[in-house]
């Protein structure tokens, strides 16, 4: 029964990731897939492993990548043992296909993260909490949105979970095997995204209780508790990143390039709060937005009855959710999407406690059948999150129609004049492939001071989007010359068309203006 449930939960996770899986495609690919397909189309259409990029430094999506990439152009060309470089020129006629590829990439590894979510679960705290677990973790729109984008996200969770299954796994068979893979695979892990360094105080800490049960008449399990064996762990993380990421070490500047942009101090909207303020906006903003305010709740009691029992499995969880948003907090930025490497575990600490808590009045009512305790933990786990799962459900078929900024490339098509100069944000219509020849910036006060000014550059058309203006309005005092700039254009341009977001579409709102003196 078990594993039926499990295949229809991976069933029903799968639909909800593939129904929208082209969003927007070709015109408007998120900004960070670019990035990502480029890199990997350049691997494939060159034949060269060297990425040349280290930001994340993301190895474990751009390498199967850019082998999709490859397949996909062998099955046109047939040139399956040699590099293409007519794949390029393929890729930029037909965009549509390789962006899709990655994207089914992100979704296969948010998938597996799933069945290794429910692993960890069972082995930590018994049925049925795993599956319980990856029910609640898989109802986060914020893990769906970026499963379905070409970016390290997923990776890092699947690789995330995959090394504390490993380690959670050293406690009950502490072999010199065990102890190599658990080393190899927080290796990937890093190599996908540096925060997952985070994992390597938790082989630690595993360490130090083999350690301190050393005394142990078995024999299989003595060999795996020897200082050798740990050793051998440790030294394994090393050899997992290099394997993963190899060329890491020939280019040292481009590293140091590359860790400098992704250590940057400012972002406009992701910035400016310091380690307490970071702290403190993911616990009470992002957090409650990412996964239901009742197993948050959950959770944190879970925690609080873990650390008093001593489950050791649990707490090598909350060590790891502890690190790693003392990481994240440290960092000048902040940003919801990170994390998703730890919502299923904060999931899985909330199934944890709803099932106690579902099976303890079972108990005190007199409900011994295993069956009724069953049914209990259902409605329990159905009175809790069908809510969310009905939101998560909305927000996956939303997944599947055009955009706002879908919607405003085609009205633009059709109504804007192409002689008229356009000055467009990065987050409004993608216009590329159209009669119209707009000049894009981030911001469109990175263009001029005032909307007068854009206008006497030549600009006719102003196109915002809340994606960029938002960020601005939000923070009047650390940003008066963009208030006042958007301010004015709100107030004195002539609005011509606005597309918002709703019930039957996503996306920012997208305000076009047509520029007037006075």
């Amino acid at each position: 029964m078990r594993r039926l449930l499990l295949a229809a939960l991976l069933a029903f996770a799968a639909f909800t990731h593939l129904w929208g899986v082209r969003r927007d495609l070709p015109h408007a690919p998120h900004s960070d897939e670019v990035r990502f397909f480029l890199i990997a189309a350049q691997m494939a259409t060159a034949g060269d492993p060297d990425p040349h990029w280290f930001g994340h430094p993301g190895s474990t999506l751009l390498y199967p990548y850019a082998l999709g990439l490859h397949a996909l152009g062998a099955t046109e060309s047939g040139s399956w043992l040699s590099a293409d470089p007519a794949l390029a020129d393929r890729f930029a006629q037909s965009p549509t296909a390789p962006f899709v590829v990655g994207r089914v990439l992100s979704i296969a590894y948010a998938l597996l993260s799933l069945v290794v979510v429910c692993a960890i679960g069972d082995r930590v705290f018994g049925p049925p909490v795993g599956l319980v677990g990856a029910w609640l973790s898989l109802l986060s729109p914020l893990a769906l949105d970026h499963a379905m984008m070409v970016r390290t996200d997923t990776a890092g969770l699947f690789f995330g979970v995959l090394g504390l299954w490993a380690c959670v796994r050293l406690l009950d068979r502490p072999t010199r095997a065990a102890h190599a893979v658990a080393g190899l695979v927080i290796g990937f892990g890093v190599a996908t995204r540096y925060f997952l360094v985070a994992l390597v105080p938790v082989l630690l800490t595993v360490d130090a209780a083999l350690l301190l049960r050393r005394r142990s008449t078995d024999t299989s399990r003595a060999e795996g508790e020897r200082p050798s064996a740990l050793l051998l762990g440790l030294v394994a993380i090393p050899i997992g990143f290099l394997l993963a990421a190899p060329y890491l070490v020939t280019d040292i500047a481009r590293v140091q390039a590359d860790l400098a942009h992704e250590a940057r101090t400012s972002h406009p909207g992701a910035d400016g709060f310091g380690f307490f303020g970071n702290l403190a906006w993911y616990f009470g903003y992002a957090m409650p937005r990412a996964l239901s305010p009742v197993v948050l709740v959950l959770a944190a009691g879970c925690a609080l009855l873990s650390a008093w029992r001593r489950n050791l499995g649990a707490l090598l969880l909350l060590e790891f959710v502890a690190i790693f948003l003392i990481g994240i907090s440290i960092s000048p930025l902040h940003w919801a999407r990170w994390l998703i490497q730890i919502l299923p575990l904060i999931a899985l600490l909330g199934a944890a406690a709803l099932v106690a808590v579902v099976n303890a009045v079972a108990l005190r009512l007199g409900l011994a059948d295993g069956r009724a305790r069953g049914l209990a933990v259902a409605a329990a786990v159905a009175a809790v999150s069908t809510m969310p799962a009905l939101r998560y459900l909305d927000f996956a078929l939303l997944q599947g129609a055009p955009s706002t900024k879908q919607i405003a490339r085609d009205w633009a098509r059709e109504n804007l004049d192409p002689s008229e100069p356009i000055a467009a944000e990065l987050y409004s219509a993608p216009l590329q492939d159209t009669p119209l020849a707009p000049r894009y910036a981030f911001s469109l006060t990175e263009m001029a001071e005032t909307p007068e000014a854009l206008q006497q550059a030549g600009f006719e058309i102003a196109m915002v989007s809340s994606s960029v203006y938002g960020r601005y309005l939000s923070e009047p005092a650390r940003y008066p010359r963009e208030v006042a700039f958007y301010r004015k254009l709100f107030r004195k341009g002539q609005l011509v068309e606005q597309f918002a977001p709703g019930t039957e579409r996503r996306g920012p709102v997208i305000r076009i203006y047509r520029l007037r003196s006075g």
